[in-house]
């Protein structure tokens, strides 16, 4: 029934979209709409957080909805470009999407997760996030892919582990660091 309610309301809603771990720590607003996505919910094994996850659903607090990052483009720009789109799971980039989708609908959008590398490409795309044991990222961190031997560098996608040139480990690099104020 909450969930329906909102449906009513246009525009600058409050809205929480929640990790795993948002919803494991305790964290559902009872005044704001709470998103999760379907990867998310399949990544919930414990049964007492699956319990809670279904009194929330049944009671309208929490709504799920399935989405596909690959459908935005500015999410794999961005994570292309700061070196995280190998970092994250397609769960965090289905987070991200379901975030961007509500943000570019004009609504306040807040991600609730601990994840500093989801914080990291929340930042980058604009996207506001909170953490609830955590402090959260001081700064944002852009990363590249060399190889530890010859210093060849490697495309921030790129799955390679040893180096075609030496054979050395291929490791990320952190580029720079931006400071969140």
């Amino acid at each position: 029934e909450l969930a329906e309610n909102y449906e009513l309301e246009v525009d600058n809603m409050k809205i929480y979209v929640l990790d795993a771990y948002g919803l494991i720590n305790g964290f559902c607003s009872n005044d704001s709409l709470n998103l999760m996505t379907s990867s998310t919910v399949s990544e919930i094994k414990d049964i007492n957080t699956e319990i809670l996850l279904n009194n929330y659903i049944s009671e309208g607090k929490i709504r799920i909805e399935t989405v596909v990052y690959d459908d935005d483009e500015d999410i794999k720009e961005v994570l292309l470009s700061s070196g995280d789109l190998m970092r994250l799971s397609d769960t965090d980039k289905d987070i991200i999407a379901l975030s961007l989708k509500y943000k570019k609908m004009g609504h306040d959008v807040i991600t609730v997760t601990d994840d500093y590398s989801m914080q990291n490409a929340l930042k980058l795309l604009n996207l506001k996030f909170m953490s609830v044991r955590t402090k959260g990222i001081k700064k944002t961190i852009k990363w590249k892919r060399i190889c530890k031997g010859c210093r060849k560098e490697y495309s921030s996608d790129s799955t390679e582990e040893v180096c075609d040139i030496c054979g050395s480990p291929i490791i990320r690099k952190r580029l720079n660091a931006r400071s969140n104020h």
